[in-house]
Order: C-alpha cells, then sequence, then structure tokens
C-alpha cells in the first residue's frame, strides 16, 4: 500500500515535469516565425547563461517613452561554439536587434541579428556555422586552384 502511494504521488510530478521541458524548447508557441522586427536601443543587460542568454535593451518608442525590450538568444554552449563570450555584447552600448516578434505583441523577441554602431554585425550561431563552412570550401577551392 504504501509503494502504491509513493508510485502515484511520483507519476503527477514526473508528467508535469515532462509537459514542463517539451514546452520550454518549443519556438513557434511563443514566437512568429513569419515576422522580422527590428529595434534600436542602450543594452542594460547581457546575460550569457543557459538555456537561453538573455539581452535587456532600453528602447525609445514613437511616443518617446523608454519601454525595456528582451531579446531572448540560443544558449550559451551554441553561441560559444562561434566565439561569443559574456563580453560579446556589453551594457551601454547602442544596437540594432532583429529578431521574431511574439506572437502576443509584447516587448520581447527571439534574436536575429544584432548591428553596433560600427556597423559590425553579430549572427545567431546556425548562420554564423554556414559563413565559416563556406569560407573553408572557399579556402579549400583556391587552395586547389593554386596546386594546379
Amino acid at each position: 500500500m504504501r509503494l502504491l502511494r509513493a508510485c502515484l504521488s511520483v507519476i503527477p510530478v514526473l508528467a508535469l515535469s515532462a509537459t514542463g521541458a517539451i514546452s520550454h524548447h518549443a519556438f513557434s508557441p511563443v514566437y512568429d516565425e513569419k515576422q522580422l522586427i527590428t529595434v534600436t536601443g542602450v543594452v542594460t543587460q547581457f546575460k550569457f547563461v543557459n538555456p537561453h542568454a538573455m539581452m535587456l535593451m532600453d528602447v525609445t518608442n514613437e511616443s518617446g517613452k523608454v519601454v525595456k525590450w528582451t531579446v531572448e538568444f540560443s544558449g550559451r554552449l551554441n553561441l560559444s561554439n562561434v566565439g561569443w563570450t559574456a563580453d560579446s555584447i556589453k551594457s551601454g552600448e547602442r544596437v540594432t536587434v532583429s529578431g521574431n516578434p511574439t506572437h502576443t505583441g509584447s516587448d520581447r523577441m527571439f534574436f536575429r541579428k544584432l548591428v553596433r554602431a560600427d556597423g559590425t554585425e553579430l549572427l545567431p550561431a546556425g548562420p554564423q556555422r554556414l559563413n565559416a563552412i563556406e569560407e573553408e570550401r572557399r579556402q579549400r577551392a583556391r587552395q586547389r586552384d593554386q596546386q594546379k
């Protein structure tokens, strides 16, 4: 009887934790992948953490009011694999960020591109990896052409 009670009390906990784990990584219920928005503002904080890096920024809207925006990134591991560090984005830096907005229209987006004041860009891990692979292919092709 004790074993049965123990099992019955554990099953709901496991069911709830599994649901949370599945929903955590779902992109489309939160963000609209068909839309891309761009905001410009000043970074107030960059958190280089798992499961997702986060950036907070102050954006002045059309009426002149400062709005706090949250930008969600891939996780620390994915970003660090392409060279990002905790210092890749600094507080006080003025940036323009493009990303997918939420379905609810909140002041939040999923990161797609960041452009600094000097014009340099930061891209998510996927495009940076593809760019690096393409560059390696170009270099190998040049080497083959030089050897001929």
